[in-house]
């Protein structure tokens, strides 16, 4: 039968909720009993802290009011460090906190108070004032010693995903036209409206976390092993998170120490990041510099492709922004090669941000390429077209489904790219300069193993996974496949997240929730209907039977009403219908799953104040399926600005010379949101999964930077490549 909810616009099923104040979030949560926490940090890059400093900090912090227990590395017990397949990959830290006294970057966690109110616990760890013996620290990554770095080979365990490829000759051509730039990110912070929080509980042996978490399943078990207790003695819940972009994809170190000190103190300890711990606590996109050159021949074909990147992790965890995995397949180049250099400094661990690798990376290459097609003297639009290739160029792979092309020609004309002159500085409006930029987007359609559990009761079928509602209408749009793939309205479905007793499911990252939830979604709703229709057939022998609606169907005429059969079925039939299936990560032997979308943008350039204004934006997108509209386009609009911000505002300040934090972290606001269109190409691809969907959560952001910066350059003729693009850029000479 034809899907019914599926493509509709469905509201939010927690939007009234959310919108009223009545979605309880982490910091939210009532347990009884409660304490409270409060971290003490290190203010120096690298040394050690002088244990007497220490001891008479904790002994101060002790004689606060209020205070029930303070840990520090002198009486924390022993954690254990994680094995190598959780480190060697993801971005976990090695060292146990409050391992020693050693200090390995600002920021690091040096102590925990508990009190019995959140001003006492910040009043008492006020107190600890520390003394350090300190030592030369690496700030940045050119005072890491070539010795000191190291090229990793793959992106996290994606083995396919190599950080180090070449393929054609050694030797770059020569001839033809050649670009080769330099290009610098800075870092960024997640900067999500939710802070960081957790509470911790122990009854007996067992441990219950409430924690602003976006892998549960991966939480449960890292805690595990740094408590050195069984994962089934843990149970980790996170039904709502809002917003992450990635800083709560993984443990950071203030999880565990919650659970310790509620150990010791005998109850609940519920500590909230503050909104300057969350810059050193919980990860951020790092520094890159990236080289990039080019090579066409005098018909505008590219004929070589190299990106060069330098980026840092810090030197308690291994972390690798995968910022030149785009440049390997996104054109036809006879001749590649990547490379990724990480240079170990002593800052804060990194971690994935939305559109890791890609965002930074394409900021790179689309600016280059936009460079070498007016090198050439071809459209920038026409240059991506005539050197876009029609198979994977990494493997020799077809696509399972490709419509850039669609996608760059459908975009063009929404936003009337025919019309733009070549010519920088040769349009402007009310007395400023107007640019028109575009740039390519793509992002990996990932899916990965998954869990569903169906329970069957009072009318009602309730899905259940262990997966995470981050904002993004995860809810909505499983209730959406949970509805067509059992034939029920989505007043008689449900779906829960956000419990570890759920069945399994991995991180909601990397644009795979849909498609790896959704799988094991569609299974058990698949599963669940055939369950019901081969209990009716075995009772009166019907064999055309369907569900439609909620209603029991047989060529076409209506027999009964699933609410009437469930009622009479009773508990057997209930128990019948309440299961738990598993999907895997589907099969990518011999296509490879890909999303590809354009964005065109307008900026208006005010040279004499030094503004960017980036007023109208359109993106045409191939992301497969579109289950909501409503939500994919509501999440391209948050990716745009995501990027828009990453472009014009954002970098995190320090002192070069103490690695201290200073100054503000500027985001965009309503007032820097441009007049949006947004359409996609909406064609199934069920190569990667069989509800036909790609992700759409980080492709909004990939290559957003890029197409601001060809459109400022179009509107003043500078090729600006640090991002953030400032107005000191914008006023000075070209």
């Amino acid at each position: 039968m034809a899907d019914v909810e599926v493509g509709r616009p469905v509201n939010r099923v927690e939007g009234r909720d959310k919108v009223t104040g009545k979605a309880v979030y982490t910091a939210d949560t009532s347990v009884a009993g409660v304490t409270y926490a409060a971290l003490v940090q290190s203010e120096i890059a690298c040394g050690t802290v002088t244990e007497e400093s220490l001891r008479h900090g904790t002994r101060m912090a002790a004689e606060a009011p209020g205070v029930l227990h303070v840990l520090t590395p002198l009486n924390c017990p022993a954690l254990h460090a994680l094995p190598d397949e959780l480190t060697a990959d993801f971005p976990m830290e090695r060292r146990p906190p409050l391992s020693d006294l050693s200090v390995h970057y600002v920021g690091q966690h040096m102590a925990l108070v508990v009190a019995d109110s959140p001003e006492n616990a910040v009043a008492a760890a006020e107190r600890i004032k520390l003394d350090y013996v300190v030592e030369p620290a690496r700030i940045g990554m050119a005072d890491v010693p070539d010795g000191d770095r190291y090229q990793p080979d793959h992106f996290v365990k994606l083995v396919d995903e190599k950080l180090q490829d070449r393929r054609g000759s050694a030797d770059e051509p020569d001839g033809g036209t050649k670009v080769c730039a330099y290009f610098r990110t800075p870092v960024n912070a997640h900067y999500p409206i939710e802070l960081s929080a957790t509470i911790a509980e122990w009854s007996g042996e067992d441990l219950t976390v409430h924690d602003a978490t976006r892998w549960i399943a991966g939480e449960r078990r890292v805690l595990a092993c740094y408590l050195g207790i069984d994962e089934d003695r843990i149970r980790v819940l996170s039904p709502l998170v809002g917003g992450a972009f990635g800083s709560k994809s993984f443990l950071w170190m203030h999880v565990v120490l919650c659970a310790v000190a509620a150990r010791a103190v005998g109850r609940p300890v519920k500590l909230v990041l503050t909104r300057v711990q969350m810059f050193t606590s919980t990860g951020h996109r790092p520094r890159t510099e990236q080289r990039v050159s080019l090579v066409a021949d005098e018909h505008g074909t590219l004929l070589s492709t190299e990106q060069h990147t330098l980026t840092e992790t810090s030197p308690v965890a291994h972390f690798c922004e995968p910022v030149g995995l785009s440049a390997r397949f996104l054109y036809r180049s006879p001749r590649l090669v990547t490379t990724h250099t990480v240079a170990p400094i002593n800052g804060a661990t990194p971690c994935f941000m939305r559109g890791p690798g890609e965002a930074p990376g394409l900021f790179a290459l689309e600016s280059a390429i936009d460079q070498l097609a007016y090198a050439c003297g071809v459209d920038p639009l026409a240059f991506r077209l005539a050197n876009d290739p029609d198979y994977d160029q990494t493997n020799g792979k077809p696509w399972s489904g490709k419509h850039l092309r669609d996608c760059f020609v459908d975009g063009a004309e929404r936003f009337g790219w025919a019309r733009r002159p070549m010519a920088p500085r040769s349009m402007s409006r009310d007395g400023v300069l107007v640019g028109w930029g575009m740039a390519t987007a793509t992002y990996p359609g990932r899916r990965m193993p998954a869990g569903c559990g169906i329970t069957t009761a009072d009318g009602v079928v309730r899905f259940a996974s262990a997966t995470h509602e981050i904002g993004t209408g995860v809810r909505t749009v499983m209730t959406q496949v949970a509805a067509d793939a059992t034939g029920l309205p989505l007043s008689a479905v449900s779906f829960a997240t956000g419990d570890s007793e759920f069945p399994s499911a991995p991180y909601s990252g990397a644009s795979q929730t849909t498609a790896t939830v959704g799988s094991a979604v569609h299974r058990a709703g698949t599963e669940w209907k055939r369950r019901l229709l081969s209990w009716l057939s075995s009772l009166d022998g019907a064999t055309a039977l369907d569900v439609r609606d909620g209603l029991i169907v047989c060529e076409g005429r209506t027999v009964a009403t699933v609410a009437d059969v469930l009622r009479d079925g009773g508990t057997a039939l209930a128990q019948m219908l309440t299961f738990t299936v598993t999907s895997d990560g589907g099969a990518h032997d011999n296509a490879v799953s890909q999303s590809f979308g354009a964005h065109f943008c307008e900026v208006e350039v005010d040279e004499a104040i030094g503004r960017a204004t980036v007023t109208r934006w359109v993106s045409m997108l191939d992301c497969g399926r579109v289950l909501n509209p409503k939500l994919a386009r509501n999440q391209v609009m948050g990716g745009v600005i995501f990027g828009l911000g990453m472009a014009l505002l954002e970098q995190v300040p320090y002192d070069a010379r103490t690695a201290q934090l200073i100054g503000e972290y500027y985001v965009p606001t309503h007032a820097d949101i441009p007049e949006f269109d947004i359409a996609f190409v909406d064609t199934a691809d069920y190569g990667l999964d069989p509800i036909g969907v790609r992700g759409i959560g980080e492709i909004g952001a990939c290559g957003v930077p890029a197409a601001i910066a060809n459109a400022i350059f179009h509107a003043t003729g500078k090729r600006l490549r640090d991002l953030p693009i400032t107005l000191e850029m914008l006023m000075g000479e070209q």
